[in-house]
């Protein structure tokens, strides 16, 4: 490997270029619309931020995605967000840039621990060090880096579509004295094949990871399991007859940048198989529920062309309906959980839901994958379905999810798309495979004719377990952060009535800054036998 070197820091798409033209004084306070409400007594839920907001001079982005925290020791909290802003959005256009990383974002923020509100934001990514195919080694700029066969317009200064991310805190990628001592947040974009992976170190500096593949990336989660590995699941949301799930290994290095010690510059990556069973149709109609079957992981070429790079894994994989989400289980580093949001027209999952007998639902499915050892998947693992989309509950297209510290529940987030059905948050009891609401967007401004109607576009994102951040001693309270994504077509005015006042020159501006709505929450969970008997 070459030296890396960074691109000087910069500006992230529109958000700081916007951010600068707007005073304090056009944020006047208002009444704030709540977009997510709770549906259990058991559940409360805050706003910390809305899209929209300008925080210590930076306006607060749209399309929140995937999330990652830590105790930044000076009595607050980190907390990381991506944001799902595609290249080709108009809005984001304005932002394009041939010097510096442009389109998506990830935005840092500060939480304050007393008050439970955002107090601090500012753009994240620094800069990115880019994998040059041809010459093996990493340079300041993605020109003549890519490899051939990538669509034009990719591989360059635009950076489309971070969705689901992981944070792995410090000493994740260490091990015996030999690695990366620091925490790493790791996003890709999902653009279809022609997808980058990547690596940032918590000073905003950003490595491209060549060997994850190139795929429609919806996560990219490190293993939490100790030892000299390093082992990465990839998750692809590409078709709902073409999707896998990825396995990179590499081993944690002495000397190098953040990425090399982290072990993520020398390793293979992998498809997941599962023998005889090639699609998810068919694991449901010879397997079924509850049943573990056996998987391997085969190698796959890292260093070829996109579509090359699909063909072999198509070939070697099992073929599952958009691998959406994935979470390590903390009380069991061997278990992986991950959802799929679709099941390609499986008669159980697309069964409507008979409170809303007319609109169109797809349930997906919940796994399990266990590993042997995570620390070695050439040992293999065992694959089973937990949930099929059949359930009284009728999920609709569940998305991202998180596992408690205990192992005990998992929460699961739903996107339904532009439709009638309410995205809501699922609640897993992993004991007996219950399921029980916990909460929902608000039907008055998210079903057609609601007195304070928006859209019927809206989700909720990038769940991640708080609970050792927020819990204070001898709390018994369960503490999670989530965002809610609310598609505007027209931008963020639309979804905030309190800035519509706004003059057209600052409307303008707010739109551009921010591209979408979208809100930020700290969720309590006080009793969880209440969320299931509630």
């Amino acid at each position: 490997m070459g030296k890396m070197k960074l691109t000087k820091p910069g500006i992230v798409g529109v958000v700081a270029i916007v951010a600068t033209s707007l005073t304090a004084s056009a944020w006047a306070a208002a009444p704030k619309p709540v977009y997510f409400l709770s549906k259990n007594a058991a559940v409360d839920i805050k706003v910390i931020a809305t899209v929209g907001d300008s925080i210590s001079g930076t306006v607060i982005r749209g399309i929140p995605d995937g999330m990652g925290a830590y105790d930044n020791g000076r009595g607050g909290i980190t907390l990381f967000s991506s944001h799902e802003v595609s290249t080709t959005a108009p809005l984001a256009l304005k932002g394009k840039s041939s010097t510096s990383v442009w389109g998506t974002s990830i935005t840092k923020m500060t939480v304050s621990k007393n008050s439970r509100n955002v107090t601090s934001a500012s753009n994240f990514i620094q800069g990115v060090s880019f994998y040059n195919y041809t010459t093996g080694k990493y340079q300041a700029t993605p020109a003549g880096a890519a490899p051939a066969g990538v669509a034009a317009g990719t591989f360059d200064w635009g950076v489309s579509r971070f969705c689901s991310a992981t944070y792995s805190p410090a000493g994740t990628f260490i091990y015996n004295g030999v690695g990366y001592a620091g925490g790493l947040f790791t996003a890709g974009e999902e653009v279809g094949d022609d997808s980058r992976g990547f690596a940032f170190d918590e000073d905003g500096n950003g490595f491209q990871l060549p060997r994850m593949g190139m795929t429609a990336f919806e996560n990219i989660i490190p293993a939490i399991k100790p030892g000299a590995n390093t082992v990465v699941i990839g998750t692809e949301d590409g078709s709902a007859t073409d999707s896998q799930l990825y396995v990179y290994v590499g081993k944690k290095q002495a000397t190098g940048t953040a990425v090399d010690q982290a072990g993520l510059t020398n390793g293979d990556i992998h498809v997941l198989n599962i023998p005889t069973i090639k699609t998810d149709n068919l694991f449901r109609t010879t397997v079924g529920k509850n049943k573990k079957v056996a998987a391997e992981f085969v190698k796959l070429d890292w260093n070829t062309t996109p579509t090359a790079y699909a063909k072999e894994a198509r070939e070697k994989g099992t073929t599952l309906a958009r691998v959406e989400d994935g979470h390590w289980d903390p009380s069991n580093p061997n278990v992986f959980y991950f959802v799929t949001t679709e099941s390609n027209k499986d008669p159980i999952a697309t069964a409507p839901n008979p409170a809303l007998p007319t609109v169109s639902r797809d349930g997906g499915a919940l796994w399990r994958l266990t590993f042997k050892d995570a620390q070695n998947p050439a040992a293999g693992a065992e694959i089973e379905m937990l949930l099929n989309g059949g359930e009284s509950l009728y999920l609709s297209k569940p998305d991202n999810i998180t596992v408690t510290e205990n192992g005990k529940y998992l929460l699961i987030q739903e996107d339904p798309g532009n439709n009638a059905a309410l995205s809501r948050i699922i609640a897993y009891r992993v004991s007996d495979g219950k399921i029980a609401v916990v909460g929902q967007f608000d039907p008055t401004m998210f079903i057609k004719g609601g007195s304070q109607f928006i859209t019927e576009d809206e989700e909720s994102s990038g769940i991640i377990d708080a609970t050792k951040l927020l819990a204070k001693p001898g709390d018994k309270n369960s503490y999670f952060f989530f965002n809610a994504q609310i598609h505007t077509p027209t931008g963020a005015i639309a979804a905030r009535p309190d800035l519509a006042g706004r003059s057209a020159a600052k409307k303008d501006a707010i739109n551009a800054a921010t591209i979408e709505g979208g809100q930020y929450y700290i969720m309590t969970i006080s009793d969880w036998d209440a969320v299931f008997n509630g």
